[in-house]
């Protein structure tokens, strides 16, 4: 691997967000203190972003001064409207973005989730047959359906690939047409220590924020009886094509 992008590259942040676009940040479950706000409690933290600079700012600060499991993006395209609710800013908040918020679907989210308990991380082995499998289904969907090639990531438990679409309406029928590819995957792909996720098809799914850490769970170090399961950072392998 010849390089690791993450959301705080301008080049990736471009790839996701147009001119006039918005990206709602998330953080479910966050613990602790942002800036001058008050102290947060097991509380959703939420934002909207236009602006690379401003993102940056919170989402390092919120990785490193919260407690969480994840920090996620949304990854279609959404109501820019929605920024008035939290102006480039995050800030502990009831709302977020639903499916109904959604303009338009841009990606195809493969999801090559290891099968493990609720609530802990991927060990390494997981982890690299999550990769395996992602790259099989990547090889598969360029050659079959004649997709371009994707972005490829690590969630910091799994593998991702995105493939760009043509912005297709967010309705019932491109729903449709996106579960309908996932379940096809799955029933090709999954085995028994890697499946594909299934659920990611409705509009408003949000994504692992390539560049946070990942922390479900406790570190787990390795021992003579068991596998070690560390807590990773997320990342992008491949930029795919545009």
């Amino acid at each position: 691997m010849e390089s690791k992008y993450t959301l705080y590259d301008e080049i990736v942040w471009n790839t996701f967000i147009q001119t006039g676009e918005v990206m709602e940040v998330r953080i479910p479950s966050a613990c602790g203190k942002l800036f001058a706000s008050d102290f947060i409690r097991n509380q959703t933290v939420s934002g909207y972003f236009d602006d690379h600079q401003a993102f940056c700012k919170w989402v390092q600060e919120a990785d490193k001064k919260l407690q969480h499991s994840g920090i996620y993006f949304s990854l279609q395209v959404i109501d820019p409207r929605l920024i008035g609710r939290a102006f480039n800013r995050l800030k502990a908040t009831q709302l977020s973005t639903s499916d109904n918020n959604v303009l338009f679907y841009r990606w195809l989210l493969i999801d090559c989730d290891p099968e493990r308990p609720a609530g802990i991380s991927s060990s390494d082995k997981e982890l690299q047959e999550s990769l395996k499998i992602r790259d099989g289904v990547c090889n598969w969907i360029t050659a079959e359906m004649s997709f371009p090639n994707p972005l490829k990531a690590m969630s910091g438990n799994g593998g991702h690939a995105l493939f760009r679409l043509p912005d297709l309406p967010a309705n019932d029928e491109t729903k449709a047409l996106i579960k309908g590819i996932l379940d096809t995957l799955g029933d090709r792909f999954d085995n028994s220590i890697v499946k594909i996720d299934r659920t990611v098809f409705n509009p408003s799914r949000i994504v692992k924020l390539y560049g946070t850490k990942t922390g479900k769970g406790d570190h787990v170090p390795s021992g003579v009886y068991r596998e070690e399961r560390p807590h990773r950072s997320s990342y992008i392998e491949t930029l795919g094509d545009k």
